[in-house]
């Protein structure tokens, strides 16, 4: 297979014409020695995590999948800890839809707001770009810049608040409580899509007091 990807939490490789392969690996980002789905390095490795980033993958996409929310979805891979996908164009940009104030956003709002304060699922844009931590930006600069059109962003907008809404729910039945949630989209064929993968390394989990670690959201999900 030709790989035309090496990242932090996982790879991705060309299988045939028009379709992926993401494999998951055991690596945990974070920032300095915490683990943390928001961080930009990796901090470790936890042995399964790629599993479960996996397991998890499958179970909401078929979720978002019977709502109705396009995806690039298509199957289990092959491979270990793998996911087939549909080839798309990324957008670059990470998509936050957020329940809680925490993270990023209580770093630079905490004049005004407490941790875990309630937000109205509160959508959010950064830039994909390690180097300047994910700047967040708006609208009309992603116009301006030529990333995504006002239309573009208001689908993305529109479809990251109600997958968070399928997903939310489908975390309150296992006593989960949602903190945030990043989505990544594509486009492909002319239909906007939810791409990348949405696991325990794409959102943030309460359960009682305390945040759940990246692979410990497929156990309490799926077991």
């Amino acid at each position: 297979m030709e790989r035309l990807y090496c990242g932090k939490t996982k790879d991705l490789f060309l299988w045939g014409g028009d379709q992926l392969l993401l494999s998951f690996k055991d690596s945990v980002t974070g920032t300095g020695n915490r683990p943390d789905p928001g961080g930009n390095e990796v901090v470790g490795q936890i042995a399964g995590k790629g599993s479960a980033s996996l397991r998890l993958s499958v179970h909401f996409f078929g979720l978002l999948e019977q709502a109705g929310i396009p995806t690039h979805y298509l199957g289990p891979g092959p491979a270990k800890n793998s996911l087939l996908v549909k080839r798309a164009r990324s957008f670059g940009l990470e998509v936050i839809c957020r329940e809680k104030a925490w993270g990023s956003f209580l770093h630079r709002y905490g004049q005004y707001i407490s941790r875990g304060e309630p937000l109205p699922s509160l959508v959010e844009f950064t830039l994909k770009d390690d180097q300047r931590n994910d700047p967040p930006v708006t609208r009309e600069t992603l116009a301006v810049l030529k990333i995504a059109s006002p239309e573009e962003v208001d689908c993305m907008t529109r479809t990251a608040g109600k997958a968070t809404a399928l997903i939310r729910t489908e975390l309150a039945s296992k006593g989960l409580e949602l903190i945030d949630i990043k989505y990544e989209f594509g486009e492909a064929g002319g239909r906007i899509l939810v791409i990348d993968e949405i696991s325990g390394d794409t959102m943030r989990l309460l359960l009682g007091e305390r945040v759940l670690q990246p692979d410990e959201a497929a156990s309490f999900v799926l077991d």
